[in-house]
This record gives structure tokens, C-alpha cells and sequence, in this order.
């Protein structure tokens, strides 16, 4: 069998879905652990996760967004506020669901979205180094795991499929 026969579309690629897997994996692991580290204070054995540490964490992210950036002269105090406060859940939320990979083209478009999202709010900033290096290198892994999302029947997405298709196949 010819090496272009193993690679239509009935085959299932394992290169593919497992690049999926390891950008999905990647992606989804770095929104979560970007919104847990909102709810954190201290470092180590030292280290505490409470609501408490979320408030204080999203004050101080509010206000140097106010202080610091040409936004409110364009957006209202309350949409400065509202984002600052939620983004961390928002961070917690979409990095599971990337992770687990249910829904995972509309999950890695909403990651790609809360990337850029990120960015433009360091790019307001006057000081903006982190926006190329890391919410760029995030966008473009974002990126690479929509390119084969195709590929992802390592994805909760892909087992589902794949059980579903087994049950309508007639048995031999």
C-alpha cells in the first residue's frame, strides 16, 4: 500500500491528532493555570487559593488598567471593571473546556479569542513586552491545535464520535 493511500481520510493520522492533543493540552493548561493563579497568593508550601486573593488580584488589575492605559477614554469604568473581575473565570472556564476537548473547534476558537483579549489589554499598557512573547506564542499554538482539530480523536470529542460511529456501523 502506497504511502498516500494511509494518509485519506478514513485513516486516522496519529502524528495529527497527537499534535492536536499536545497544543489542545497546551493551550487549555496555560488559560487554567493563568486563571487559578488569579485565585493565589504567596508562592510554595506558602501558597493559598481563595476568593479573597481573587478580589485583591483583580482590584489591582482593574486599576492598573485605569491608571495605566488609554482605555478609559474609550470604554466605561464598569466594562473595565466587569473584565478585570471575570477574566479569571473566564480563563479557568475556557481552559477546561479546551483541555477535555468537547466542542473543540468552537473551545479553541473561544481560547484564541480570550488570548487576543488578553492582548489588547496588554497592549494598552505603555509597557507591552509580555504581548509578543506570550500572548503571541499563545495565539499561534492556538492556532496549530485549530489547524488539526480535525485530527482530534484524542479529544473528548473524537471518543464520542468514534463510539457513536461504532454503534451505527452494521457488525460483520
Amino acid at each position: 500500500m502506497s504511502d498516500k493511500a494511509c494518509h485519506t481520510s478514513c485513516c486516522p493520522r496519529f502524528d495529527l491528532a497527537a499534535a492536536n492533543l499536545i497544543t489542545r493540552l497546551w493551550v487549555g493548561l496555560r488559560l487554567f493555570m493563568a486563571g487559578l493563579d488569579k485565585f493565589r497568593a504567596g508562592d510554595g508550601a506558602e501558597a493559598t487559593f481563595n476568593m479573597a486573593n481573587y478580589e485583591t488580584k483583580t482590584n489591582l488589575i482593574a486599576k492598573l488598567m485605569a491608571d495605566n492605559s488609554f482605555l478609559p477614554a474609550v470604554l466605561p469604568s464598569a466594562a473595565i471593571d466587569a473584565y478585570a473581575h471575570s477574566i479569571g473565570f473566564v480563563l479557568l472556564i475556557v481552559g477546561i473546556w479546551v483541555a477535555i476537548g468537547i466542542f473543540s473547534e468552537i473551545s479553541l476558537l473561544a481560547a484564541g479569542l480570550t488570548f487576543l483579549s488578553l492582548g489588547f489589554g496588554l497592549a494598552a499598557l505603555p509597557d507591552d513586552t509580555e504581548l509578543g512573547v506570550n500572548i503571541g506564542v499563545g495565539i499561534m499554538i492556538t492556532f496549530l491545535a485549530l489547524s488539526t482539530a480535525k485530527h482530534g480523536w484524542l479529544s473528548l470529542d473524537g471518543i464520542l464520535c468514534r463510539k457513536k460511529g461504532a454503534e451505527k456501523s452494521p457488525e460483520a
